[in-house]
């Protein structure tokens, strides 16, 4: 008889265990905040991800993972990232949590090279808790647009990548050389470590040498970017007033060499915008004054 009492008193526990498993209320994403961009740099792009659980029962869940999954509009994953640390939600309540990030930089600035200036992407999400002991399960997936543009028009703006310029000087030179002007020539690289989509359209800018202002000048051609560019070249053409500059160039040819400096406004096109930053650099001038005497006499 005491037998069958404890097998029957095991099975209604059993069932009781059973019926409170089915009782509780699976936990669920309430909303997905933001996601900010962090950073960016060469290499990585850096997202937050910011997000509320709701626990919907009356008692608290304690949260112990939660593991996320970014896929891109093709479904294909492009960045993951887990809970840190277990989580406790009070019962009725919503616990907002955040997620690091970490992709691809030319992958992911590609996505927007070819989207309407944002990242269009799934999040999906896969969790486990308990309320009272028992297990409770959270599944989720949501479409959401992140937009980097912003961040993209700040570095672009800044004409840096991670504190260095990406206007690159290779030479400075002479070129054609006439009684009252001569033409100097500055051969350029522009580089591209973001794989960005931008055209440098214009960079209109004085010219300095020694210390007097000797003329002006641009762009030979404006320039385009995108993911499959690491870098272009380029040439800045200026027309130097050989009176206002006679004396620096005269003495720059005695010693081999000119020093200038160009001040000047960088315009570039990107991302349905245009960007204006003032942009300064200075080099020198290799002169030799035979070469010099040539091209005038052949004229």
């Amino acid at each position: 008889m005491r037998k069958a009492l404890y097998c029957m008193l095991t099975c209604l526990a059993m069932l009781g265990l059973g019926s409170c498993k089915w009782f509780f209320k699976s936990p669920k994403v309430e909303q997905i905040h933001d996601i900010k961009v962090v950073s960016i740099d060469p290499d990585k792009i850096r997202l937050e991800i910011s997000l509320s659980v709701l626990n919907p029962n009356r008692y608290k869940l304690k949260l112990n993972d939660m593991d996320l999954i970014l896929l891109n509009k093709n479904r294909e994953q492009i960045g993951t990232a887990s809970l840190n640390r277990a989580v406790e939600i009070p019962g009725r309540k919503a616990n907002a949590l955040g997620f690091d990030i970490t992709l691809d930089t030319r992958p992911t600035v590609k996505l927007v090279n070819y989207s309407d200036q944002t990242v269009f992407v799934y999040i999906a999400g896969r969790g486990s808790g308990k309320v009272l002991g028992t297990r409770q399960s959270l599944v989720f997936e949501e479409p959401y647009e992140i937009d980097i543009r912003g961040q993209l028009q700040k570095v672009l703006g800044t004409f840096k990548a991670n504190g260095d310029d990406i206007f690159k000087i290779k030479r400075s030179y002479l070129g054609k050389v006439g009684i009252t002007e001569t033409q100097i020539l500055v051969d350029f690289i522009v580089m591209n470590p973001y794989g960005l989509k931008f055209t440098l359209a214009d960079f209109p800018a004085t010219i300095t040498i020694g210390n007097a202002e000797s003329g002006s000048g641009n762009l030979d051609k404006a320039l385009n970017f995108d993911e499959k560019v690491y870098s272009r070249e380029g040439t800045m053409i200026f027309k130097v007033n050989n009176l206002k500059a006679i004396y620096n160039i005269a003495k720059g040819a005695i010693n081999g060499e000119v020093s200038y400096r160009v001040d000047g406004e960088v315009k570039i096109n990107a991302y349905g915008a245009e960007m204006k930053q003032s942009y300064s650099y200075k080099d020198l001038i290799t002169i030799s004054i035979a070469d010099e005497i040539i091209k005038l006499l052949v004229q």
